[in-house]
């Protein structure tokens, strides 16, 4: 009892067993975002196309011959077991049935959030030796704003995040023990062919951590001296054993390509230069997905990584040689930060469509971490854990204040410039949850219609089952008044009709600043 009494050495597990409370009760309660309905109309169509290639049967999945048969459905596999108990307790409560299986999917999104912090400890205890450093580490890195806002709801983005850094984490390890033993454990070969087809399940840009397995060997064989005919006689066999295990699992998680697997080449290209119009306003320039500029990451990447890691990552060029003094640090260092620099220029040098800030190389965020932190650690052991403390506290405060609207965190270099119609707000649709709250509050007449443009998401909890709500595209039709619009999400600055006021704005401040962010604005039209 004592033991587990023993602050000095159970603190992690202590901040594990709070942050996991918290983090599911926070999951639950943020709104239902605008990607869930078509993540969820995925995941059903697929179970009905395995239903149709096994059984025979005829239901009706006409939208995957689309481009929804290119979008992947792997978090929900792992994901289903939690819903069904999350789902038991949500019944209790006064919302609609389709409500209850989204939002029982959030805590899913969160634990797989957990473990990728849970990993990367591992992969800095690798680098550092000091577990308490590690500890600290993953303490600040579960906090950081940005990334614990998208694990409250984001379906696709954190799941890939953290399957990639456990992939990231074995092929480490499968290495150092060759190293080490001489020898290849199958453990880490057999993992590795589980976890890489179901990466690709959940995006097929999981392609792409082939890239990074390549640079690990390569980084490999040159730090410890090996000769490439002597890998290859070593690898050659439990190489076979992955690719097998692997295109067969990568087979099986893919229904839509039972029929021709070539697909997957259709999917790579069609992902890669996914058909997306809308622009994400960087820096005060609205830049179109289908034509950026080669600033977009460098310039999202700079305002929305935390300041800390920023120093991390420039104090880099000074312990170089301490960190490069180490053979195994220098394989693992090297080749994360190889596979960033590299996977940023190929995105950029082949104009790859990207929108909503980071999203799509939000997996590259952990990777990031791990070389600034262990920079930080070699520069100053000292000076690096009452730093990272905090910033610790820092987010902590943060994420209390600006809840539900964590994810929509910049860093404090935003003070060089002002916030508001210069970076992307709330583009998920967060808002709609408390939009709903002001309209439940008014208690309106089933006649008085709303309009929006995510009708869904404030519908999900609006008490009175019976309210009118008109689609966005009625905006300027002749609408019986009064009405109320919402605009919220990258509307929010939308042209009105005549005769409407301003009656509520959800906004929030950010880093201390004093400027209002408004993430949705309700008017009423009389």
């Amino acid at each position: 009892m004592r033991q587990i009494l023993n602050f000095k050495k159970n603190y992690f597990n202590y901040f594990l067993f709070i942050y996991i409370i918290c983090g599911i009760f926070f999951s639950l309660n943020v709104g239902i975002t605008h990607d869930e309905s078509h993540e969820l109309l995925v995941w059903n169509l697929n179970k009905l196309k395995i239903f149709n290639n096994l059984f025979s049967t005829n239901y009706d999945v006409s939208f995957l011959e689309s481009g929804g048969k290119y979008y992947g459905f792997g978090f929900h596999l792992l994901s289903f077991p939690v819903e069904l108990i999350v789902k038991f307790f949500l019944n209790n409560f006064n919302i609609s049935e389709n409500t209850q299986i989204l939002l029982s999917k959030h805590p899913s999104v969160f634990i797989f959030f957990l473990i990728s912090g849970i990993f990367l400890k591992k992969i800095i205890f690798l680098i550092t030796k000091n577990k308490n450093y590690s500890f600290l580490c993953t303490i600040l890195y579960l906090t950081y704003p940005y990334l614990l806002g998208h694990s409250f709801f984001n379906l696709k983005d954190i799941p890939f995040l953290s399957v990639w850094l456990i992939c990231t984490y074995y092929i480490v390890r499968l290495l150092e023990y060759f190293q080490k033993e001489k020898k290849i454990k199958n453990k880490y070969i057999v993992l590795l062919s589980i976890l890489t087809p179901y990466l690709l399940s959940i995006r097929i840009s999981g392609i792409l951590i082939f890239l990074e397995y390549l640079i690990f060997l390569i980084f490999f064989i040159n730090i410890f001296n090996y000769k490439t005919k002597e890998v290859f006689k070593s690898f050659y066999k439990h190489t076979f054993l992955f690719f097998f295990i692997f295109l067969i699992l990568f087979y099986i998680l893919h229904p839509n390509y039972w029929n021709n697997p070539l697909l997957v080449i259709d999917s790579i290209r069609y992902m890669s230069q996914h058909i997306q119009t809308v622009c994400t306003i960087t820096l005060g320039t609205c830049m179109k997905a289908q034509n950026l500029p080669s600033s977009y990451l460098p310039i999202w990447l700079f305002f929305k990584i935390p300041i800390l890691i920023i120093l991390g990552l420039i104090s880099f060029p000074f312990v170089e040689k301490r960190i490069f003094s180490n053979k195994k640090n220098t394989m693992i260092i090297g080749s994360l930060l190889t596979t960033i620099l590299t996977i940023i220029f190929l995105l950029i040098f082949f104009n790859t469509n990207l929108y909503d800030e980071i999203r799509q190389v939000m997996f590259l965020v952990p990777l990031i971490f791990i070389i600034s932190l262990s920079s930080m650690y070699f520069f100053s052991k000292r000076l690096s854990f009452p730093l990272i403390l905090f910033f610790v506290f820092f987010f902590i405060f943060q994420n209390i204040k600006i809840y539900p609207y964590n994810y929509t965190w910049l860093n404090n270099l935003t003070t060089l410039t002002k916030i508001s119609g210069v970076f992307e707000l709330d583009y998920w649709g967060v808002s709609s949850k408390n939009v709903a709250r002001f309209f439940n509050k008014m208690n309106l007449d089933q006649e008085t219609c709303i309009i929006s443009n995510r009708n869904n998401g404030i519908e999900a909890f609006t008490k009175d089952s019976n309210i009118c709500f008109l689609p966005f595209n009625n905006l300027h039709a002749n609408n019986k008044r009064p009405f109320y619009v919402v605009l919220m999400e990258r509307s929010t600055n939308k042209g009105l009709p005549n005769n409407c006021n301003n009656i509520h704005n959800e906004k929030i401040n950010i880093n201390l600043s004093k400027e209002n962010l408004i993430m949705a604005k309700i008017f009423k039209c009389d």
